[in-house]
């Protein structure tokens, strides 16, 4: 009975408790005990933060200002979880649990998924992040460094290599990795890393898990944050020439995905495997099909082509470059800082033709690969 009583009291203070959101992107469940008004700020801030435009690329007022700069708030869930608002309101979040693990932190795990059309439950991800105060105000705080403060770090050049416990250092491989920064930037005339900060982890969970998801549905095997000049890898190696490549090339992190990809899959290949024997496997599987893919098609299906997207836009970058220099493939990054629609015609121009033509120099470019490998 006891239970029953308390269950109802924690339900009723629940109900206005998620009225006092104006969207609808996170709720919380009413077996969250909110009856610690500690734990029940650090839940409204989370909330707060959550119904505010956590996707967009700004500086956000609820982080900690070591967490900002003037472009925005790091945050490891907004490339995961919080990429638009329409996948926001296709994968809500449910806060299940807070806890006060020392006085005045408070740990918010939350669960994101979505409904399919039977009704059953899509779980996508299961994030925690820190509430904290410090007197009355109230701020969000990454796990990241609570998790890597003792990992080992040594500093080659301009990078920061932070590693798993059980990760093997390779100090050669880590200035092979600098090294290959060094002639990108002297290449394309960029700016040199100076702080950057890259993470090494040995798998895929244990990547997530350092940026706080318990569970994600796809986790990468590595991303940049270059706003930040953070990378990490689940590689277990200290160049991941992808990775890395998104790094340099970090002022042009609003061109389109498309391209930027392409970009860093030409530069720097692939999970391990370079543009060139990436461009053998394409050439393969685009003889092999029945029906070829047009670049219209391989657009609209983004990841569900992967290798195709990667490599139409490795393909596109490659050819600019040919024919304009780094000066021209910037400016080609630069103007592509926009929505797909005009994407076509931006390719045709660079590439100098029409875009009618644009299937078929890209067939041509992977025929030829597809010749060169000999089968």
């Amino acid at each position: 009975m006891k239970t029953i009583l308390t269950y109802c009291f924690l339900l009723a203070m629940y109900i206005p408790f998620n009225a006092w959101c104006e969207e609808s992107f996170v709720s919380c469940s009413p077996t969250v005990d909110i009856t610690n008004p500690r734990i029940r700020s650090a839940i409204e801030l989370w909330m707060k933060y959550v119904n505010t435009s956590p996707d967009s690329l700004q500086e956000h007022e609820l982080w900690p200002e070591k967490d900002r700069n003037e472009r925005y708030s790091f945050d490891p869930a907004r490339a995961w979880v919080f990429q638009s608002k329409d996948f926001m309101q296709k994968y809500p979040g449910l806060i299940i649990s807070a806890e006060e693990i020392e006085k005045g932190t408070v740990l918010v795990k939350t669960l994101f998924q979505g409904i399919d059309s039977s009704g059953s439950a899509i779980p996508i991800a299961l994030y925690k992040v820190f509430a904290k105060t410090s007197g009355e105000a109230w701020y969000l705080e990454h796990i990241l460094e609570s998790i890597t403060n003792e990992w080992t770090q040594r500093t080659i050049g301009g990078i920061t290599f932070i590693m798993s416990p059980k990760h093997r250092y390779s100090s050669g491989t880590a200035r092979r990795a600098v090294k290959f920064c060094d002639s990108l930037t002297a290449l394309f005339d960029l700016h040199d890393i100076e702080q950057a900060r890259y993470y090494v982890a040995q798998s895929k969970d244990e990547l997530a898990s350092i940026l706080g998801f318990d569970f994600f549905v796809s986790i990468p095997q590595g991303l940049t944050y270059p706003e930040k000049d953070y990378v990490f890898t689940a590689m277990d190696t200290e160049f991941h020439s992808h990775e890395l490549v998104h790094l340099i090339f970090g002022s042009f992190s609003k061109t389109h995905s498309f391209l930027i990809e392409g970009l860093s899959t030409w530069l720097g290949g692939s999970l391990g495997q370079s543009f060139e024997t990436l461009s053998k496997i394409m050439a393969k599987d685009y003889v092999s099909r029945s029906q070829t893919l047009t670049f219209d098609e391989v657009i609209l299906a983004e990841q569900k082509e992967s290798l195709a997207y990667y490599m139409y836009g490795a393909i596109i970058c490659k050819q600019v470059f040919h024919l304009s220099g780094g000066s021209g493939l910037k400016r080609f990054l630069d103007d592509a800082r926009i929505e797909t629609h005009g994407l076509k015609s931006l390719i045709a121009k660079y590439l100098a033709i029409q875009e009618y033509e644009i299937d078929a120099f890209i067939r041509t470019s992977l025929l030829d690969s597809h010749m060169s490998s000999g089968d």
